[in-house]
């Protein structure tokens, strides 16, 4: 058990931990990855070179990227979460371990969704407004157009939670026995109280940290393609992306829901009295 670090982290630590493991399970994290997306990138590859923007092959790619995207964070989680308490896994045991809890998890990717686009209809309702009225009303920008649009960018206050209060979902899934979708909501919101502000904060900072490299790699990937083959490219560099870059916030989300047990439930008391016990 790694005790330095099985504590209480501040939002500093938890983002050098973050990165320490990404390090240190590189190439595992990628294992696991290249496994999950070789299939929807040929898709994307594919759809990408007839140049038809919807199709069946279009939807075929989203719902396999979906599913096997499920795969990889669910894999992900477990070979963090075994390296984080030194009991290292291979990608081949992590992806076996996440299969069994992979519908689950698709529930519960498919919840988190619907609640943070429900959770932003007043953002939604708001601009909406603003945008009917200035159209209605020509350029002329009114004083209830300019509130409406304040009190919508406000609004967006409420997603962000609702983010922040699901955030830990996925590990939850994944890392305890025999629990259910609507199960890992429920707990995931517990362990969040009181910290929603702090987890947005992190995820904020991890994102931007994340795109980034991202940026910058289609950039350079739409400099290089240059003409037909554009899209062909964007999907290679969005491929080179997702393996290189979303381990990183999968190793956050981990050290979050261990660091939430920590604060909330003496994980780290309860891993060292099993470790005193006799074999």
């Amino acid at each position: 058990m790694p005790s330095a670090a099985l504590r209480p982290l501040s939002a500093g630590e938890l983002l050098d931990v973050s990165f320490g493991l990404f390090r240190r399970l590189f190439r595992t994290l990628v294992t696991i990855q290249l496994v999950c997306m070789a299939l929807p990138f040929l898709i994307n590859v594919y759809v990408a070179g007839t140049g038809r923007q919807v199709s069946a092959a279009t939807l075929l790619g989203a719902l396999v990227g979906f599913v096997l995207s499920a795969l990889a964070s669910a894999a992900t989680a477990v070979a963090i979460s075994g390296s984080y308490l030194d009991r290292p896994v291979s990608a081949t045991e992590a992806l076996r371990r996440a299969v069994p809890r992979l519908g689950p998890l698709l529930v519960v990717s498919l919840l988190v969704g619907l609640l943070v686009v429900l959770s932003s209809i007043p953002f939604f309702v708001l601009f909406a407004g603003a945008g009917f009225t200035l159209a209605r009303n020509g350029a002329a920008v009114s004083g209830l157009v300019i509130f409406s649009m304040l009190v919508g960018l406000v609004s967006l206050v409420l997603p962000l939670m609702v983010a922040a209060g699901v955030a830990v979902s996925t590990p939850v899934v994944v890392l305890e026995e025999q629990v259910g979708a609507v199960e890992a909501l429920s707990r995931a919101w517990f362990l969040t109280r009181g910290y929603r502000l702090r987890i947005a904060g992190l995820l904020f900072v991890c994102l931007i940290l994340i795109m980034i490299p991202y940026m910058a790699l289609l950039a350079i990937g739409g400099a290089l393609a240059g003409g037909a083959a554009q899209p062909v490219w964007i999907a290679v560099v969005a491929l080179l992306g997702r393996l290189l870059l979303t381990p990183i916030l999968y190793c956050l989300l981990t050290l979050l829901y261990y660091d939430l047990r920590v604060r909330k439930e003496g994980f780290d008391l309860e891993m060292l009295a099993a470790s005193l016990q006799p074999a």
